[in-house]
């Protein structure tokens, strides 16, 4: 299990730097697309993604009902704090309001999507 949570760290580092690579490019050579703090959200969404997936290891070692259950409560507190980060950063900050919204969107789904992979492979590692 370590091994597999050494991997998963090794390719989230190397997920993010290519998402920041990309994040780069486009907010050098598109005006008004991505917010100016895309690098703050990048290391929340690799914050995050780190805790979860690290928690549901731990999780898969147990029982299926525990790792189910700390799936979905990790998730839905995952979901509301970041809603309440894209509603207070509107509150305060109503001109950037839409691209930081739509930047955080982006990196949800992109971050999703990696979780999602490691989570597969861990149910197929348990098998």
């Amino acid at each position: 299990m370590n091994e597999l949570i050494n991997r998963f760290v090794r390719n989230l580092l190397i997920f993010t730097v290519l998402i920041a690579v990309a994040s780069l490019a486009l907010s050098v050579f598109t005006s008004g697309i991505i917010t100016k703090y895309w690098p703050i959200l990048l290391l929340l969404f690799a914050g995050i993604t780190l805790t979860l997936v690290t928690l549901l290891f731990n999780a898969s070692e147990k029982k299926f009902s525990k790792f189910s259950n700390t799936f979905m409560v990790a998730s839905m507190l995952k979901i509301l704090i970041l809603l309440i980060v894209i509603a207070a950063y509107s509150f305060k900050f109503q001109v950037d309001a839409i691209r930081f919204s739509i930047t955080l969107l982006a990196f949800y789904l992109l971050y999703l999507g990696f979780e999602l992979f490691w989570l597969l492979k861990l149910q197929n590692n348990n098998k």
